[in-house]
């Protein structure tokens, strides 16, 4: 008997180990995996990572810029404050890269239940010191490029999962 009780014993260890997700610790293994994760993509990008499975983000940080994707993404806090944001629209992406010059380009993409036609209207009317440069309708979707001083931006709008209307601004320094 005493010979069979270790072997008893590592059963039992191995079997609450393979248990821990089912029983409370689940985030522990989470936690783990997305720690893996990490290391995973830092190995290939160079940069750093941070995954948050709770917030549903994840950020990776290179020389090159930066990069957040998921529900929780931020807009970046050097976001050009003369382009407008939809308001109430939920960030998806968020992106800060600069070119070898150093010229920064700005990506955000956000999702509303909006209509296009309403966000397109609500740029139009809230883009000051822009000039409309180009216009592209098709259907639902819209393209829209708007030029100042400083900035290229340029919007696309369109039809996104659940109902849901996708706008994608991107604003490049001149």
């Amino acid at each position: 008997m005493k010979a069979a009780r270790p072997v008893v014993l590592a059963s039992l260890t191995l079997a609450a180990a393979l248990a821990l997700p089912s029983m409370g610790c689940k985030r522990l293994a989470e936690k783990a995996a997305e720690k893996a994760e990490e290391k995973a993509l830092e190995k290939t990008t160079g940069g750093q990572v941070s995954i948050n499975g709770q917030k549903g983000t994840m950020t990776v940080v290179t020389d090159a810029g930066e990069i957040m994707i998921g529900a929780g993404a931020k807009i970046p806090a050097d976001f050009p404050k003369d382009v407008p944001l939809y308001p109430g629209a939920t960030p998806q992406l968020a992106v800060k890269q600069a070119d070898p010059k150093g010229k920064i380009t700005w990506e955000v993409s956000l999702e509303t239940p909006d209509a296009t036609a309403k966000i397109t209207d609500y740029y139009k009317a809230n883009t000051s010191g822009y000039k409309l440069e180009t216009t592209f309708d098709q259907g639902s979707s819209a393209t829209r490029i708007y030029q100042s001083a400083a900035y290229q931006l340029t919007l696309m709008i369109g039809a996104s999962s659940g109902g849901k209307t996708s706008i994608m601004e991107s604003v490049t320094q001149k």
